[in-house]
């Protein structure tokens, strides 16, 4: 596995990528402290720095690396090409740095997330949407959801669950008001985590 400088080095992103990208390597490592302190930091660390590696590559650069690690899209990836990158930086995560198993997992899963995900791709996805960084709308109202929640909930479980939910009912408005393609994985993702949340009232 290589090491943070090693990636950071390799890295051909503009300012604002960059900066997006070390703040969700910072808060990716706090959410994993405050939620699943037996993850290791220097993988999630890792995993943050490359979850964009590829976003600002051509579309065409993206399709050869589909092409050449096998890579099937699916048609919501097809008609919305913006969600590739995280599979061709999962690729490039495991077949140029060696990054475990686990982090790449991560890193393929953070822009749409999945139902019942690990505490590694959580912790990547979430900190993606909520990282400090961020300032569209969406983003912000999420992160002062997650701090709210954090405070009022007794179980930071729930807490991160409602967040997660929250994070799904986002995305879906706003690809219904783009008039965009919903990914089968977060519609998935967001009844997954409502079911959590259901079951722990009986």
């Amino acid at each position: 596995m290589t090491d943070a400088n090693g990636i950071i080095s390799a890295m051909n992103l503009s300012e604002r990528r960059m900066r997006h990208t070390f703040g969700v390597a910072e808060c990716a490592k706090e959410l994993a402290k405050a939620h699943f302190p037996a993850l290791d930091l220097k993988a999630v660390e890792l995993a943050a720095l490359m979850h964009d590696f590829t976003k600002e590559y051509s579309i065409e650069r993206q399709l050869e690396l589909c092409m050449q690690y096998n890579i099937e899209l699916t048609e919501e990836e097809k008609a919305n090409t913006k969600l590739i990158h995280s599979k061709t930086a999962a690729m490039l995560a495991s077949h140029l740095f060696s990054l475990p198993s686990d982090a790449c997992s991560a890193i393929y899963w953070h822009t749409t997330g999945k139902p019942a995900m690990s505490p590694f791709e959580i912790v990547i996805y979430l900190a993606d949407y909520i990282e400090d960084f961020r300032d569209d709308a969406g983003c912000v109202k999420l992160r002062e959801f997650y701090n709210k929640a954090m405070k009022k909930e007794l179980d930071k479980t729930t807490a991160l669950h409602k967040t997660l939910v929250k994070s799904f009912d986002t995305t879906i408005k706003y690809l219904i008001a783009e008039e965009k393609t919903i990914n089968h994985a977060t519609i998935e993702a967001r009844n997954y985590y409502i079911n959590q949340l259901n079951a722990i009232k009986f």
